[in-house]
């Protein structure tokens, strides 16, 4: 019988510290939020912005300044509402490319990679160091899920998710 009981307690521990076990999420959901559906919502609204994309009116600049070795950032347009905004990033040893997706002028999801190479990509045989994704779910203005992988402590709060989307904003604008 104590070793039933064990094996209970036991299966009820791993079950309640099952919620939430994605690598590298710290943002606690927000209960108020059925984030289940609001994450269902997320994805089909980033597959059918992407399904699209080749019929939206593009915007490029070069983002001189935003990083060590520039980028470039292009926003796409339906209608006159900008959808997505594609970021390539150059520093000296490595390169992040970012995807922020709006629907009505709020930030739904981000992805970002970010990828670190051994030495200057202006010597030859460079090699890829490391990588890390991360995606962020937002709804109702807060982050409600992060996923990080390789599982590290790059993690980004929404204000400043939110910084780095007004300052690309600007480039797209022109201000």
């Amino acid at each position: 019988m104590k070793n039933y009981l064990k094996w209970l307690v036991l299966l009820i521990a791993m079950i309640c510290s099952s919620h939430n076990t994605f690598a590298g999420d710290k943002t606690p959901t927000n209960n108020t939020i059925d984030s289940v559906a609001a994450i269902k919502k997320i994805k089909s609204d980033f597959a059918l912005i992407n399904k699209q994309l080749k019929f939206f009116r593009k915007r490029t600049r070069d983002a001189f300044g935003m990083s060590a070795e520039g980028g470039v950032v292009t926003g796409y347009y339906s209608k006159g509402a900008l959808k997505k905004i594609h970021c390539v990033f150059y520093g000296e040893t490595g390169k992040t490319v970012a995807d922020y997706y709006l629907n009505n002028k709020n930030l739904f999801f981000l992805y970002k990679k970010e990828t670190v190479y051994d030495k200057p990509i202006s010597l030859k045989g460079f090699k890829i160091k490391n990588t890390t994704e991360a995606r962020y779910y937002l709804s109702g203005g807060k982050v409600i899920k992060t996923i990080i992988k390789p599982n590290t402590s790059l993690l980004l709060s929404c204000s400043e998710i939110k910084a780095e989307l007004e300052q690309i904003m600007a480039l797209l604008d022109g201000k």
